[in-house]
């Protein structure tokens, strides 16, 4: 097998002390840079209806991802779609393409045509994050060296150092490396409020995650409470002034994969778009992708840290 192809990007390659463009956005009301994040999981017993398994239950979900897509692309959203192996390994199996995607499978669809980011997601039980970027690589999209979800804390359990070096695969003769990263959880998702940050910044290490190192090799990207009610949140502390001008602000709206089928979910998630329709139009919510976000910080505002806190 070949290795997964790595490409640095002008952000890592320079570093941030390289750039000359400033940010000068003279706002009153600093934007919010939201971006919407999918993930599918491998299944969690041998009972869970697996993609890679069931052709029927895999193309139920490609194409209600497809429709969802669609959606966010003519609302004018941007959409990360972060995939662990169970989901690429259906699309290797059974996505031959349709007329309806131009004859791509669902990722080369979402990336070719929509311009979407895919990402890989790995709980690396059985593949590491370098087999899940191989199986995307083997699906025909440009191989993402963001890693799209890991364990932050508590500290000993963290994968933040882990993910500092190239990454072997376990199933294939392949290696990765994480340029960046979003998405630091805790096991099992619990006491998370400690993670509920917006902004971007560098972690020193595993045992001091929440604070900010200029010699540490990646930058996170803060997902706030990751759902509407943290926008509305954020939103609310950007009309009360509480938002720095020079500061870059993210949020993340998490969209399980479970829910994409859900016409009832996929119908509330068009009633809280609509409701931030003005929002939209005077830029202080503006749609971006994960690795989109990481050059607005470096060119808009310098890799300057940030890192607001849910309070």
């Amino acid at each position: 097998m070949k290795a997964v192809a790595f490409i640095l990007p002008l952000f890592l390659l320079f570093g941030c002390s390289q750039v000359t463009v400033s940010n000068t956005l003279n706002s009153d009301y600093p934007p919010i840079y939201v971006s919407i994040v999918t993930h599918n999981e491998q299944p969690r017993s041998p009972s869970d209806p697996s993609y890679s398994e069931d052709p029927k239950y895999f193309m139920h979900n490609r194409d209600a991802t497809v429709e969802f897509a669609r959606l966010l692309y003519s609302e004018g959203v941007k959409y990360n779609f972060q995939s662990d192996w169970d989901f690429v390994l259906g699309v290797l199996k059974f996505d031959q393409g349709s007329h309806s995607t131009g004859d791509k499978n669902v990722l080369r669809y979402l990336a070719e045509n929509l311009g979407f980011e895919v990402d890989p997601h790995a709980h690396e039980t059985r593949y590491s994050y370098a087999d899940v970027a191989h199986l995307h690589e083997e699906a025909e999209v440009p191989v993402s060296q963001l890693a799209g979800g890991f364990i932050a804390l508590p500290p000993e359990d963290s994968k933040l150092e882990y993910l500092w070096n190239p990454v072997r695969g376990r199933q294939f003769h392949c290696e990765w490396r994480a340029e960046a990263v979003w998405g630091g959880g805790t096991s099992n998702h619990l006491n998370e409020e400690q993670l509920w940050v917006s902004g971007i910044w560098k972690p020193m290490d595993n045992d001091h995650f929440l604070t900010h190192s200029e010699h540490a090799p990646l930058p996170h990207i803060g997902g706030y409470m990751r759902g509407w009610d943290g926008l509305r949140d954020l939103l609310d502390h950007q009309a009360a002034g509480n938002l720095d001008p020079s500061m870059l602000y993210t949020q993340t709206v998490f969209v399980p994969q479970r829910e994409l089928a859900r016409p009832e979910y996929v119908d509330q998630f068009r009633a809280e778009l609509s409701a931030i329709t003005d929002e939209i139009a005077d830029g202080r919510v503006r749609w971006v992708g994960l690795s989109e976000v990481l050059r607005i910080w470096e060119e808009e505002y310098d890799c300057a840290p940030n890192q607001f806190s849910y309070r």
